[in-house]
């Protein structure tokens, strides 16, 4: 009795001290956590998008193959989307369909036949 008296200061801080860890230890589980979450969410939306414009070169290149040409505004499209794709990861399969895209005719809308849609006609 007389130990815990004298040392009463070091024992209320030890206490202090247990309490204080404890809880930062369990902020620090928290925050890893949300931070592994997070990255599967972030994970997951690239695989979705990367698979999202792997989707839409693939049209618009068999679209384009169909036609026999590929017009500016598609060439555009397709070389945006895969510059994203690329920094998304995609592989090399789609490399391929680009670039045969690439060698397809290209052509301009032919805004007398309404080509660029009914916002554009006169």
């Amino acid at each position: 009795m007389e130990y815990l008296q004298t040392n009463i200061f070091m024992v209320i801080s030890l206490l202090v001290q247990s309490g204080f860890l404890g809880v930062g230890w369990k902020v620090y589980s928290n925050y890893k956590k949300q931070v592994e979450e997070r990255g599967k969410k972030t994970e997951a939306l690239h695989n979705a998008t990367r698979s999202l414009l792997r989707t839409e070169i693939i049209g618009i290149y068999h679209k384009s193959e169909e036609d026999g040409f590929i017009p500016l505004y598609n060439l555009e499209n397709i070389t945006d989307m895969y510059i994203c794709y690329k920094a998304l990861g995609g592989n090399g399969a789609i490399t391929e369909l680009y670039h045969k895209a690439l060698q397809l005719p290209q052509k301009s809308p032919d805004i007398e036949r309404g080509e660029y849609g009914k916002c554009l006609r006169k």
